[in-house]
This record gives structure tokens, C-alpha cells and sequence, in this order.
């Protein structure tokens, strides 16, 4: 194949190289185009830290929807049973109603932090719950009723969410969205 001539091709200028000129060899960016730095990370929004929630989060969240759900549910059937449970015992009766308000918190905490929300209500509903399960245990036991696993684990569960919610990963998701707790 033979080389064109010096001003026979409009491509090729005369007395220079095609190379000489700019728009020849690497293709440029399009006009407005930025692409991403030459780093080892992602782009932001695509998959980086700060915006996927973590495992940690997103079990603590799953774990009080389902302790906050059961709690609230039961609560409420207990509620049609609340004359029998105030006749048996003033102390009892009210450790009741108020492990059913913290079993609502608990729920609706839950649902706020699957949203990416604020995990406050989470955490103070979760605080609420390991005191009172542990006034119930300390009442069921001091009152000759023995020990109650359901108290353990609702003792434990609470105190699970908020060990999640303290590790570092949770606490750097919610840091980067600029919530505080």
C-alpha cells in the first residue's frame, strides 16, 4: 500500500505527520466526560463503603423487627389477658405494659435502621429491653417463680443489637451519612 502525499489526502497535511497533529493517536474524552481517578477504590456511588449498610446493621435492624413484631404481638393478645395479670401482681402487671411499649420501639427502631435511618430509636429501645427483662428476671426469680428463658432471651437479644450497632463498620455507614448516636 503506498503512503499518500504531502497535500493529495486532507487527513495529511502537508509537511507534518498525522501524529503531529492534535486528534491523532489516543481518542479523547468526550466534552464533559470525567472519568474516574486512577484509584483502587470505586467510584462514590457505585458499591463504595459508605454506602452500602452493612451486614452488622442490617442483622441488628432484622433482629428487632422480629423481637420487636413478636413482643408487640403477644403484647397485644396479652392485653385482652391484662385484668388477670393486674390481679396477680401490681409489679408484674406493670413490667408487662412496659415491656410491650419497648417492644413497639424496638419495632419501629428496627424498620428506621433497614431504612438507613437514624438507629437512636434501636439502640434506646434495645437499652429499655435489657433493663426490663432483667427487673422481670430479677422479680421471677425473687418471687419464687424460678428462673425464665424468655427472660434470658430477651436479655440477650437486645444486648446482641446493640453489639452490632457499636462495631465499627455500623458505626463508620452511619458516620458517612452524618447521623450521629
Amino acid at each position: 500500500m503506498s503512503s499518500p502525499t504531502p497535500g493529495s489526502d486532507p487527513n495529511y497535511p502537508q509537511g507534518r505527520a498525522p501524529e503531529d497533529q492534535p486528534g491523532w493517536g489516543a481518542p479523547q474524552p468526550a466534552q464533559g466526560y470525567n472519568p474516574a481517578p486512577s484509584s483502587s477504590g470505586p467510584p462514590a456511588g457505585y458499591g463504595a463503603a459508605g454506602n452500602q449498610r452493612p451486614s452488622q446493621v442490617t442483622a441488628a435492624a432484622i433482629i428487632g423487627i422480629v423481637i420487636g413484631g413478636i413482643g408487640s404481638l403477644f403484647g397485644l393478645i396479652g392485653l385482652f389477658a391484662i385484668g388477670i395479670v393486674f390481679d396477680f401482681n401490681l409489679i408484674l402487671g406493670l413490667l408487662y405494659l412496659v415491656s410491650i411499649a419497648t417492644a413497639v420501639v424496638v419495632l419501629i427502631g428496627g424498620i428506621q435502621a433497614i431504612q438507613g435511618k437514624s438507629p437512636r430509636l434501636l439502640l434506646l429501645g434495645s437499652y429499655a429491653s435489657i433493663g426490663v427483662q432483667l427487673l422481670y428476671l430479677i422479680f421471677s426469680v425473687a418471687s419464687g417463680y424460678g428462673f425464665s428463658f424468655s427472660a434470658l432471651v430477651g436479655f440477650v437479644l437486645p444486648g446482641i443489637i446493640v453489639f452490632l450497632l457499636m462495631q465499627p463498620q455500623a458505626k463508620q455507614f452511619y458516620a458517612s451519612r452524618g447521623i450521629s448516636y
